[in-house]
């Protein structure tokens, strides 16, 4: 666990203080698009995504397309995945963690084709042919976290109704808290107050669960020229679909422990889809008889991304006048907004090693990956968007320029062949992409193989562990923000099929 106030930083990086908590547009989902997981095969999960100079995979494109060139036949593949995330969930000031593990999920982590040629001529040995359908990312996740802290959501609520007529009040946060009575204007004078104290400790808790992936359609030519150089150019769409469903509640501890309230229950519902188009070109090629050295680059990705959302709130109190219990319930309308996105260009260097003996041989590949998240930009004007809406998007990618950073990721892996049979490992180190947070996440992996004339079987595992803050709410005095550490680790095991056909 990383200390509170290094944490209350690292959160504080994650929210943007808005008009409505429902909206997505800032810095975790900046970060969600455009952190992307290299893993497509087994081969390429079994050694951490280190394959940049190398090739004759089809998980090679997403890292440099000129690997397409080593294929010499045509092939056909899937690869079925099994992921799981455990969650530690603890919120500040309490000692009693809660650890949920959402069941495993089977999926497909890639499906493709690659169609071999050797064309005449004098300058191409290969000429090839990739498509295929990946899986880059899983948003399933679920956690929950409960313990007694000082302070309560309805002065968030306040803070954003305060200056407001009720007639005026947002239909999300504010304007379901006046109706349901979690806040409340006696004096008339737009700011409001609400049945709690400053110091007073609330027992407080929550359930996040979250569902979808970004999948990724992947068109791509590799080819190997006379000189043993490989050239690669691909183009990428990415398909988003993402659902999150948040329920955050308020008890009273003890009968009139805190006069007049009851219970409070508030759930706010997202489902963010959208679709984008990047390109990428790379080249690979060997400086010595055993050294191979790869260069890519992948351009930003230009996403048109939909939000849906809506909320709902219950408030119950003790009338004090009447000392009956009353309940109201309120509901938002539904909300959608729709923006674009543009997310950071990545550039990676590797260099690999062939290992080649009489009874062994593999090889030992290094990626360096270089990702500048600064460079990523909303824009909440381009369709339709309001002087507000353009506002609030300057303001967000202002944030995204102060408080992310650039990124260097290593991964290194290696693979050893003996007759039919390839063992595998890896390890990679990842850059948080907030630029308080200097500790980097590890991921490591193994795997094996064994390969036939025409057919193929490879089996991966990887597990990666990262630390992450979250804020259910955000409030003015940042020493009330209630601050949550979820430590993850989150498991992949994939098996990847593949037939050879051609000649």
């Amino acid at each position: 666990m990383k200390n509170n106030n290094t944490m209350k930083k690292i959160i504080t990086a994650l929210i943007i203080l808005s008009t409505g908590m429902l909206t997505a547009q800032n810095l975790s989902e900046a970060v969600r698009y455009s952190f992307l997981n290299q893993n497509s095969t087994a081969r390429v999960s079994g050694v951490a995504g280190a394959f940049g100079a190398m090739g004759g995979d089809i998980g090679v494109i997403p890292i440099n397309p000129a690997g397409l060139g080593d294929f010499r036949k045509s092939e056909l593949l899937f690869t079925p995945t099994m992921h799981s995330i455990e969650t530690t969930a603890l919120i500040n000031g309490t000692d009693t963690p809660i650890t949920t593990d959402l069941n495993s999920n089977l999926g497909l982590a890639s499906i493709g084709v690659v169609f071999s040629g050797s064309p005449r001529g004098e300058r191409f040995q290969t000429s090839n042919l990739a498509i295929t359908i990946n899986k880059r990312d899983t948003y399933r996740q679920r956690y929950a976290y409960e313990g007694m802290t000082r302070g309560s959501i309805t002065t968030r609520f306040a803070e954003v109704a305060n200056g407001n007529p009720p007639e005026s009040l947002d239909e999300f946060e504010g304007g379901l808290a006046f109706d349901t009575g979690a806040i409340y204007d006696f004096d008339n004078d737009n700011f409001y107050d609400t049945d709690f104290k400053p110091t007073t400790v609330v027992r407080k808790g929550q359930e996040v669960v979250k569902y979808g992936r970004m999948n990724e359609i992947n068109l791509a030519w590799g080819a190997k020229l006379k000189d043993n150089i490989n050239v690669g150019l691909g183009i990428g769409i990415p398909i988003v679909g993402y659902e999150e469903i948040k329920v955050y509640q308020e008890v009273d501890e003890e009968e009139d422990y805190i006069p007049d309230f009851n219970s409070l229950s508030y759930t706010e519902n997202l489902i963010t889809s959208g679709v984008g188009i990047n390109l990428r070109g790379g080249v690979q090629g060997l400086v010595a008889d055993i050294i191979r050295v790869g260069v890519s680059v992948q351009s930003p990705t230009w996403m048109t991304l939909t939000d849906d959302f809506d909320a709902s709130l219950t408030y119950s109190y003790t009338n004090p006048s009447t000392q009956q219990v009353q309940s109201f319930t309120s509901d938002s309308p539904s909300g959608r907004f729709k923006y674009s996105l543009t997310t950071p260009w990545k550039a990676t260097g590797s260099v690999g090693a062939i290992i080649k003996s009489e009874s062994l041989k593999g090889f030992v590949n290094l990626d360096v990956e270089y990702l500048d998240y600064t460079t990523t930009l909303f824009d909440f004007g381009k369709f339709d968007g309001s002087d507000v809406d353009v506002e609030r998007g300057q303001e967000v990618n202002d944030q995204i320029f102060g408080e992310l950073n650039n990124a260097v990721n290593i991964r290194l892996g290696g693979e050893v062949a003996y007759n039919k049979l390839r063992g595998r490992a890896g390890l990679a180190l990842v850059t948080s992409p907030y630029a308080i947070q200097s500790d980097k996440d590890v991921a490591f992996s193994v795997g094996f193989g064994c390969r036939f004339d025409s057919v193929y079987f490879d089996l991966g595992w990887s597990q990666r562990r990262q630390t992450e803050g979250y804020l259910p709410y955000v409030v003015i005095e940042n020493d009330d923000n209630q601050v949550v550490t979820l430590d993850q680790k989150v498991s992949n095991i994939d098996l990847t099929v593949g037939f050879k056909f051609g000649s």
